[in-house]
């Protein structure tokens, strides 16, 4: 019986020192898309929210992006636009939090990213992780190819010379340039 008692009192002693631990949870929540999708050579802007859920506010002191390759870059000046503090209950967003530069030489594939806000008040930060999907550069359709190839060629061998004559001592040739109609 007293075995039982110091196994309750043990259990309930361990229960009271782990319950202020869960009572210090920050409510703090960042939202971001889970992936965003980027062509190489091109640029995503990435949408979200912070949320301070309840007391104490969140001081908004600094944030870091991390991305998956150092062919990508970024653009994060949207965020410093956000809040000093965000109070209990306050949010901002759904807004412009950072643009995604994928360089025109990246593989293409998944690669992870994260983004993190952190409170250097109160010690604490918020981090989210996303991934971001770089698709291959477009290749040029064939009728572009067509009017690429139909382009004036600096070769003489294409232009056609007609004289004019602009006065009685001076004749002064004008080069025709082929057109291709299609």
């Amino acid at each position: 019986m007293k075995t039982k008692q110091l196994l309750l009192s043990i259990l309930a002693l361990a229960l009271l020192a782990v319950m202020p631990a869960v009572a210090q949870a920050d409510p703090v929540t960042l939202t971001l898309p889970s992936s965003v999708n980027v062509t190489a050579g091109g640029s995503i802007t990435v949408i979200g929210t912070i949320t301070n859920g309840g007391a104490p506010d969140f001081n908004i002191s600094s944030w870091s992006i991390n991305l998956g390759n150092p062919l990508f870059t970024f653009d994060d000046s949207a965020f410093s636009l956000s809040p000093l503090v965000l109070g209990p209950g306050a949010s901002f967003g759904p807004t412009s939090f950072f643009d995604v530069f994928a360089d025109i030489s990246l593989a293409p594939g998944s690669y992870s990213g994260t983004f993190t806000v952190f409170d250097d008040i109160r010690q604490v930060n918020v981090t989210q992780t996303f991934a971001v999907n770089v698709t291959p550069a477009g290749v040029p359709e064939p009728v572009s190819i067509v009017l690429l190839a139909s382009a004036p060629s600096p070769s003489p061998v294409f232009r056609k010379p007609i004289v004019l004559l602009v006065s009685a001592i001076r004749p002064v040739a004008v080069f025709m340039m082929p057109v291709v109609l299609l």
